[in-house]
């Protein structure tokens, strides 16, 4: 998957591969909304991954930030901006994003936050105005139904976006899918409260989806939930 170049996941669906991470696309009959940003300097990609879908930048209904990690929300700023398109994130993170709290270091041990402290200076996202602060079952209005799932654990405020009837949950950083075979939990090195992650994630075996989108990995298709399941029966912190 190169950087820019949109990759199909379901009918409606498409990730576009940033700086960081993985930008997920949903389109809808005139418009696009987007789920993240990646990290500064991610807004060119974008554009050049919408234009592929044949989408302007004045058409984006929105974008809806994951969490507040750099490499998540630190491009937004760039990509909304002087153009009216509305932001939206879990009211837990917003306030960070909104330069009302200073960002937390995300690494959670001592000695790795002390060494990227440097860095994250410069990679967190400025302060951002956050238009819709969002709660855990919101509807987003598009084209088809986009519910919001608060999954806390990586960070206050992580929210999984959920497509019904795509069938399809966006989760951010809130599992890994390494090398493409195996579920597994947050990375813990840069998940504030491991416990609470692994019960969020108990709490999206709810829903009825066959594919999960990462920000970090390839969408698993299939049987997604049944796979989250065995992992979470099977995996002790």
């Amino acid at each position: 998957m190169k950087l820019g170049n949109p990759i199909r996941v379901v009918k409606g669906v498409f990730q576009i591969r940033a700086l960081g991470s993985r930008v997920t696309a949903l389109m809808g009959n005139d418009k696009a909304l987007l789920i993240d940003a990646g990290m500064k300097g991610s807004a060119g990609l974008i554009h050049t991954g919408l234009d592929e879908l044949g989408i302007s930048a004045g058409s984006l209904a929105g974008v809806i930030i994951t969490h507040y990690h750099p490499d998540h929300a630190g491009g937004v700023g760039e990509l909304v901006y002087e153009r009216d398109i509305p932001v939206m994130a879990h009211r837990l993170d917003s306030q960070f994003l909104k330069g009302t709290e200073e960002q937390p270091n995300p690494f959670q041990r001592r000695l790795m936050a002390r060494l990227a402290a440097p860095l994250m200076e410069k990679v967190n996202a400025p302060p951002t105005p956050i238009d819709i602060e969002l709660e855990d079952g919101d509807t987003i209005p598009f084209d088809f139904p986009v519910q919001i799932v608060h999954t806390p654990g990586h960070t206050p405020g992580s929210i999984t976006i959920f497509l019904p009837d795509q069938k399809v949950v966006i989760v951010g950083d809130a599992l890994q899918y390494r090398l493409g075979r195996k579920l597994t939990p947050p990375a813990a090195a840069v998940t504030q409260d491991p416990e609470q992650a692994m019960e969020s994630l108990r709490k999206l075996l709810r829903l009825d989806f066959h594919t999960i989108c990462f920000s970090h990995f390839p969408p698993f298709h299939g049987a997604a939930r049944a796979a989250l399941r065995q992992m979470l029966d099977t995996y002790t912190l």
